[in-house]
């Protein structure tokens, strides 16, 4: 997937347009090794311009290490031009996890920070499943069937809270999705049993049954 990874930096130094706005990478600088690069994203609005968040890629070493890309520091909310625009839940957010999760195949992973995300950091500290959370749910439609949630309570040395999801293999892809319905399926008879729900619980529900609809007769 190294060209596919490349295709997508060189697309960022070009920029995307997102409802009205200019998205772009404006400097890549090499990182801890030549197999690695951190960009700086940007977005542009009428000649505003504030940073959005850092983009590390890992374009792999073979045969010994399959490529990654991470989203963080992302800052939110950013004021441009007079607006403040919020990254989570946003066209941005969609359009930016979708063009890099594109450039990702077979067993290669995607990281995303979120101690900043409200609502995914709710739902993963009350232990939901990450594919019904608000993080995990995007992920999970972009084609990733293999969750982590990197907490690290002491220090964050190695960064923030940020949930990784994998994209399967074929001998891995059916045991996964079982493992989400069921998973989806288990939530659901917990939150039923509960009198009053939260917000992020909420949402959550509504996320499992749409997981149940589209995975019910293709798992087993």
């Amino acid at each position: 997937m190294f060209k596919m990874l490349e295709n997508v930096v060189q697309k960022m130094l070009g920029g995307l347009r997102v409802e009205g706005l200019q998205v772009y990478c404006k400097r890549v600088t090499r990182g801890r090794f030549r197999e690695e690069g951190n960009l700086e994203i940007y977005v542009n609005k009428g000649g505003s311009e504030s940073r959005l968040l850092d983009v590390k890629v890992f374009y792999g070493r073979p045969p010994y290490h399959t490529p990654w890309v991470e989203f963080f520091n992302i800052r939110t909310p950013i004021v441009l031009g007079g607006e403040t625009l919020e990254f989570f839940d946003s066209p941005i957010e969609d359009e930016l996890l979708t063009v890099f999760s594109q450039a990702l195949g077979e067993g290669e992973s995607i990281f995303v920070e979120y101690y900043e995300d409200e609502e995914t950091r709710k739902q993963l500290g009350a232990g939901l499943p990450p594919p019904v959370s608000r993080l995990g749910y995007k992920l999970f439609m972009l084609g990733f069937t293999w969750f982590k949630d990197w907490y690290f309570a002491e220090g964050f040395w190695e960064g923030g809270q940020k949930l990784q999801g994998e994209k399967p293999n074929r001998e891995s892809k059916s045991r996964q999705l079982a493992l989400i319905y069921s998973e989806a399926k288990s939530f659901l008879e917990k939150q039923q049993s509960q009198e009053k729900h939260e917000w992020h619980q909420v949402r959550a529900v509504v996320r499992a049954k749409n997981i149940i609809s589209l995975l019910k007769g293709s798992v087993g």
